[in-house]
């Protein structure tokens, strides 16, 4: 039984390299096709953090929503 989920210090992961418009402005231009690398410059993050968010956008979501609280 995790006793650390009730509570509010409670241990949330390392702070995402990026915001939550960053994030949406990432979902947005690979949705409509540009490259990661094209992505990366126009966003400011590197090609490691795109491809980390193009390749699991839900896990990127949860850690955004972890420390926005």
């Amino acid at each position: 039984m995790n006793h650390a989920k009730g509570r509010e210090d409670a241990y949330r992961g390392r702070k995402p390299s990026f915001t939550r418009e960053q994030f949406e402005a990432v979902q947005g231009a690979l949705g409509q096709g540009q490259g990661v690398s094209e992505v990366a410059t126009a966003t400011g993050l590197s090609r490691q953090t795109v491809y980390r968010i193009k390749g699991s956008p839900a896990e990127a979501e949860a850690a955004l929503a972890r420390w926005e609280a």
